[in-house]
């Protein structure tokens, strides 16, 4: 009977070292794969951003361009135009914006005017808008 008393109980609450270890591994393992995702999501949203800015700069050369009201043929693409731009058009950016001024195929009262934004982030990026005006 004085050895029951003594000896350590079985069923005394608590957890293993092994079962700390292991719950302990399952949170780093958890957290990790959470910090991965989000350096996957801020560079995703950097790439969007630079996709928006440029397409914003293209807009605004079209408009700029059909405000003119005269059309005649121009190709600047790849080598002259706006270099390195920033996102409100002004020097000291990342972007690089040209455009062509063509007759078009369609018609011979038709302009075609197609202006590219290229930029170069992980990897050269490029957006090109076009749009149809009517000289007659």
């Amino acid at each position: 009977m004085l050895r029951r008393l003594l000896a350590p109980s079985r069923s005394a609450g608590g957890f293993t070292f092994n079962e700390v270890l292991l719950a302990m591994s399952l949170i780093v393992i958890g957290v990790l794969g959470y910090s991965a995702g989000t350096g996957n999501l801020i560079r995703w949203n950097s790439a969007s951003r630079d996709y928006t800015v440029a397409v914003n700069l293209a807009q605004d050369k079209l408009e700029q361009i059909k405000a003119q009201k005269n059309w005649t043929d121009v190709n600047n693409c790849p080598t002259a135009g706006d270099v390195d731009i920033a996102a409100s058009g002004e020097p000291g950016g990342q972007y690089n914006r040209c455009w062509v001024i063509a007759d078009s195929p369609l018609g011979s009262e038709l302009k075609e005017i197609t202006v590219t934004v290229s930029w170069r982030a992980q990897e050269s990026r490029e957006v090109t808008l076009t749009t149809l005006v009517y000289t007659g």
